[in-house]
């Protein structure tokens, strides 16, 4: 989740909370002022009545033109000492004059004459409805909480967008970082301190694996440059010995097994070296690679190579993928997928290759999917890897495509693991 997002969201929930618990107060204190002031009136309104029924003054009539209604009942004195002599209430009441029951606040009062009897006077006062209240105040509230909402989004939207700028350059910045290239400055153009040691930290971070990478670099060229002339001699001094007429059966035998790996290890040597130069850029010549000529080179290839797994490869070369790169690398490229793809497929399996003018992917029969993290990276080897891989070949496949602006990707659709090159 971006982080925009997630503040924007968090503000939202916040501003939920705050405008309900808001709704609820205002409803409250709304419907509280209300009554006060009714009850204030009620109360004046019922004195008055109260003093005139006891001065023996004539009291108006209960149906006076107005929606105020009252009534007077004598009760027994058990009643009133039973109940409070004052009791606010709400009750639907039959209003004379609109002939209609409405909702109203209602007061009852107990009082008593100079004889000792015992009165209940009742006041009635037509009041706002509760229910359109709560209505208007939640359609109030609906419309606060979208006004506020969009602003609230918009603002924080502008303010995080603003602030966040250095942030995004940084991160930007190193989604290109990559080690022992040459890359821009790291964007420090900001006054916030969290950015400042931020930018800081990266600077230095960004040096240090620079200067590992180097380091790496030069250490497997030069110990791949100084470990050929070796690997050649003692080469040489076994297949001399192999020559000698001298051997037992089981000396030759021997020799034959530390030939075999010493081979080995010199195609080891050779390929590190040559990812080496890749990574160095000793490549610079470019020209523009047809890629359907060097497929098809190579399937004639590798098809002479193993004859014997009866392999057909499948070709849809609907259109030709052309390049600009190194011609050299290209071979690599092609032959390396190609490679991979025959040593891992069974007799009389089925090699699909398909171009495009954006790129090219290879597919061969599989049983189950790679770990697609660590397919291309160096010395990996699969559980189904063939005896004497070096584990290399994918990752001068990625290696290639990093330096020219391709990209290597891998999948596994439909039984078979497809490994594509497009265009970044």
């Amino acid at each position: 989740m971006k982080l925009l997002i997630k503040i924007t969201a968090s503000l939202a929930a916040a501003f939920t909370v705050l405008l309900a618990l808001w709704a609820v107060f205002f409803y409250f204190a709304t419907m509280d002022e209300i009554n006060d002031e009714t009850d204030d009136s009620l109360i004046d309104y019922s004195d008055g009545l109260i003093i005139r029924k006891l001065a023996g003054v004539e009291l108006p009539s209960e149906d006076n033109g107005t929606n105020n209604t009252y009534y007077i009942n004598e009760v027994s004195e058990e009643f009133a000492s039973s109940r409070p002599w004052i009791i606010f209430e709400y009750r639907e009441v039959f209003i004379s004059a609109k002939a209609e029951f409405e909702s109203a606040r209602v007061l009852s009062r107990i009082f008593k004459d100079s004889e000792d009897r015992y009165f209940e006077l009742t006041v009635a006062v037509p009041t706002v409805e509760r229910e359109d209240i709560q209505r208007s105040i939640l359609w109030w509230i609906v419309a606060l909480y979208v006004v506020l909402l969009f602003s609230v989004l918009c603002i924080s939207v502008w303010v995080v967008s603003i602030n966040m700028r250095p942030l995004k350059a940084m991160l930007k910045w190193l989604d290109d970082y990559n080690p022992g290239k040459s890359m821009p400055p790291v964007p420090s153009d900001t006054n916030v301190t969290e950015f400042v040691r931020l930018s800081d930290t990266i600077k230095n971070a960004a040096a240090r694996f620079d200067e590992q990478y180097r380091e790496q670099k030069h250490f497997i060229g030069n110990a791949s440059h100084e470990l050929q002339t070796p690997l050649a001699a003692c080469s040489n001094r076994i297949e001399i010995l192999l020559d000698s007429p001298e051997l037992t059966e089981n000396q030759a035998n021997e020799l034959v097994k530390v030939h075999r790996e010493l081979q080995n290890l010199i195609r080891l040597n050779r390929t590190l070296l040559l990812l080496t130069k890749i990574e160095n850029g000793q490549f610079p010549e470019t020209s523009r690679i047809d890629f359907s000529s060097i497929v098809a080179d190579s399937v004639e290839m590798f098809g002479e190579i193993y004859p014997s797994k009866g392999i057909f490869v499948r070709k849809d070369i609907s259109s030709r993928f052309i390049y600009a790169m190194n011609s050299q690398l290209a071979s690599i490229l092609v032959r390396n997928l190609l490679k991979n793809a025959f040593i891992h497929s069974g007799e009389k399996a089925e090699i699909d290759v398909s171009m495009s003018s954006d790129g090219f992917s290879i597919a061969n029969p599989g049983q189950v999917p790679l770990d697609g993290e660590k397919i291309f990276s160096r010395f990996y080897h699969s559980n189904s890897s063939s005896e004497g891989s070096t584990g290399l070949g994918l990752a001068i496949a990625d290696s290639i495509c990093r330096s020219y602006g391709l990209a290597l990707s891998y999948s596994f659709n439909d039984g078979k693991h497809v490994f594509s090159v497009k265009i970044r």
